[in-house]
């Protein structure tokens, strides 16, 4: 990884007709070959923030580059530098994946037996080719999710954004896209994602931005925020049907107050980047996103 910035966010400021505030101010950079999340519940600001990142919304305030390049000035340039897969973007549905793969590669300028070519690339490396002439309809969540990756990635964009990727995704169809992002993030790519699943942030992101209310409320490398936790233990056992959980700063600690309760079966971890949300919020992330 780099020192290179791909993304470099200012002020960024986007205030409704209604008067909600969406984005308050907000400063970001992302590193060139860093997987960077945002996190948060739903209404924290998230995809706010991506739809000016893309160019599709227009700040109040601020400003936005992508590598040098002014979306707000310029934002056909900035488009064709980034591959972007939107939170509620479905493939159409009679069109085969192969064929959404062609025609994505043609209209971003690929010509002959290149378009093939890319095709039958992008077919190997998401796993796709048994899929290949299956109707987007006849695919399950978890493909249509792949497809939709593959759709952004036909131009070998420099930057892809990911808007909550792996939302309504079944568990085997959101590792499988897991894969994917972990495959491009080991070949270098930049890529930035929404995301309220915790364990998605820290098994993928080199770095996080916790958000909520429009504004930034941590962000670094995944240690160093949840070292904010203060905290560093956990441990979770049930009472009456109910699963509860007691925090430490230590192991032993931890221990030592549950023998002292008459707790004798009960888990221990890490607390995680869940518990630092319900540090700096209050609230546990579940209940933010039932809000």
């Amino acid at each position: 990884m780099n020192g290179n910035v791909a993304i470099t966010i200012r002020g960024l400021t986007k205030r409704y007709k209604n008067g909600v505030l969406a984005n308050d101010a907000i400063d970001l950079d992302v590193r060139q070959g860093s997987v960077f999340g945002l996190l948060g519940p739903n209404g924290a600001g998230k995809s706010t923030l991506v739809r000016q990142l893309t160019g599709a919304l227009a700040p109040t305030a601020g400003e936005i580059r992508v590598l040098g390049v002014d979306v707000v000035r310029e934002p056909m340039r900035a488009k064709g530098l980034m591959g972007v897969v939107p939170q509620e973007a479905t493939p159409f549905d009679e069109v085969s994946t192969e064929n959404h793969l062609r025609f994505f590669a043609r209209l971003h300028g690929l010509k002959g037996a290149v378009v093939q070519q890319r095709t039958d690339e992008l077919l190997r490396s998401l796993s796709l080719q048994e899929h290949r002439s299956k109707l987007s309809m006849h695919l399950s969540g978890g493909l249509k999710r792949k497809l939709l990756v593959g759709v952004a990635l036909v131009a070998h964009p420099q930057l892809l954004v990911l808007d909550e990727p792996t939302t309504g995704l079944d568990p085997g169809s959101r590792r499988d896209v897991w894969a994917i992002l972990d495959s491009l993030k080991r070949g270098g790519a930049t890529i930035l994602l929404t995301t309220h699943y915790m364990e998605e942030a820290e098994l993928l992101c080199d770095e996080v931005a916790i958000i909520g209310e429009g504004r930034i409320l941590a962000r670094g490398i995944v240690e160093d925020i949840r070292s904010l936790c203060r905290n560093r233990f956990k441990a979770t056992y049930e009472e009456n049907g109910d699963r509860r959980t007691v925090y430490g700063q230590s192991q032993q600690g931890i221990v030592t107050q549950l023998e002292a309760m008459g707790i004798v079966e009960y888990g221990v971890s890490k607390t995680s980047l869940e518990d630092v949300y319900l540090e700096l919020t209050g609230r546990a992330l579940e209940e933010a996103e039932l809000a």
